[in-house]
């Protein structure tokens, strides 16, 4: 899975404290500020990084790649309802604490999130994001059925509302605890 791709879901994870660090830069800004640059760097850069962001997950999630990539049923599955809500209370809430019109504040912040980044990078967390979770992809483990192997406890995110029994889908692997999946549409249902 690309370094980048993990960045960007990294960043999208945080996307309740984006918004809100917008509107208190904004609010500092409406309300003047002596030296406004902190919150004109912060909207700069919180712009720059959403739309390369998103750019880079949208082009990853369209891959079509027929390598590491195979056709199963589902035997069980189970929404992961959980996980997201956890991610954004334990890491992107205590994150408000600090003040993003400050330049200490705002170096202490960077700091914490740096150290955020690295450990999501080294355990490949990239399954807790709201920002897919609004545009219909959603976690579920699975226990898959293929022909030529089954996968038991495995996490698929997938473009869809509910997983059930003995629907077929096509998985591609993004690394050892995740896959992307996609709903494989039967002839018969066309």
């Amino acid at each position: 899975m690309s370094i980048l791709f993990l960045m960007s879901m990294f960043f999208l994870s945080f996307m309740p404290l984006w918004i809100c660090i917008v509107c208190i830069d904004m609010k500092s800004l409406i309300d003047g500020t002596d030296y406004p640059y902190t919150e004109w760097i912060g909207l700069g850069m919180i712009t720059f990084l959403l739309f390369v962001s998103v750019l880079i997950t949208i082009k990853t999630l369209r891959k079509q790649v027929t390598q590491n990539t195979g056709e199963y049923i589902v035997v069980a599955a189970e929404k992961d309802t959980v996980s997201t809500t956890a991610y954004l209370l334990s890491n992107a809430l205590p994150l408000l604490a600090f003040d993003f019109t400050q330049w200490f504040d705002t170096v202490q912040f960077i700091i914490i999130l740096g150290f955020l980044a690295v450990l999501c990078l080294l355990h490949y967390r990239c399954d807790s994001n709201v920002c897919l979770e609004l545009v219909g992809y959603r976690l579920y483990k699975c226990s898959l059925h293929g022909e030529s192997d089954d996968k038991e406890e495995i996490t698929i995110l997938i473009r869809r509302k509910q997983l059930n029994v003995n629907d077929e889908v096509v998985i591609r692997k993004l690394n050892d605890e995740l896959y992307i999946g996609k709903y494989k549409v039967s002839e018969e249902q066309l």
